[in-house]
């Protein structure tokens, strides 16, 4: 269909004659109308009928094709309205999500696989324990404060000080409460010097992820999907300590 048969006289052309060149729905039309992502050209103020123009067509048909590389309304919104460099920003973010989700998707197909070769991947659990305390030391009292504010920025707490140069946090809640203990060490102890490696389990891997690093974090990778584990990342704290946090259910 060539637009110059189409669009006579007052160039304009009824909502259904539009929804065939461009490939949106009536609904859809009118369900972009309505939040402003596209307007019609005219609308009639007795009948309420929309009517669009010839120029309207390609941002129309760039719109379908951006809803179909599933971008939000918003983001089309920003492409449209923003500058080149805008629309780039936004093109870029899509594609680390898409990079991502075909990474997770990609690691439950191989997990299926396994499955139908026989050999499922299974993980040993101990299951009359949890983890009751985390224990990080630290060489001195402003090293103290230092990961006091990281830790109190990550996990949106301030941490209690129970005296004697150390402060504690509760984690969780009920079944799965555990501890938080920060504490500084003195030079006669065995543990003073050393470092903490350990994983803590979060709602929001994302999120949490980000607080770290905009709290001082160093990232040593950022949320990943492992073949043999859930979704994680891995940073060290400002004074040293190495964590994984992986995302939880809970």
């Amino acid at each position: 269909m060539r637009l110059d048969d189409v669009f006579v006289a007052d160039g304009l052309v009824t909502i259904g004659t539009f929804s065939m060149l461009t490939g949106l729905s009536i609904p859809t039309l009118r369900h972009y109308d309505d939040i402003g992502l596209l307007r019609p050209a005219t609308v009639d103020s007795q009948t309420g009928y929309r009517r669009y123009s010839s120029v309207q067509v390609d941002t129309a048909r760039r719109i379908r094709l951006l809803r179909e590389a599933e971008l939000s309304t918003e983001d089309i919104g920003r492409m449209l309205d923003g500058d080149t460099s805008e629309a780039w920003a936004v093109l870029a973010r899509q594609r680390s999500v898409l990079r991502e989700r075909t990474g997770r998707v990609e690691a439950l197909l191989n997990q299926v696989a396994r499955d139908l070769e026989g050999s499922p991947t299974q993980m040993k659990s101990a299951v009359d324990f949890g983890l009751a305390a985390v224990n990080i030391g630290v060489d001195s009292d402003a090293a103290l404060e230092v990961a006091c504010a990281f830790w109190g920025e990550l996990l949106g707490v301030q941490l209690e000080d129970w005296g004697s140069g150390s402060r504690q946090v509760v984690l969780g809640e009920g079944d799965a409460i555990s501890f938080l203990n920060i504490r500084v060490r003195s030079t006669d102890e065995p543990q003073y010097g050393h470092r903490a490696a350990f994983g803590l389990g979060v709602v929001g891997l994302e999120d949490a992820h980000q607080r770290a690093l905009a709290a001082g974090a160093t990232e040593h990778f950022p949320p990943t999907d492992g073949e043999n584990m859930p979704r994680h990342s891995r940073f060290a704290d400002p004074v040293g300590n190495r964590v994984v946090l992986w995302e939880s259910a809970r």
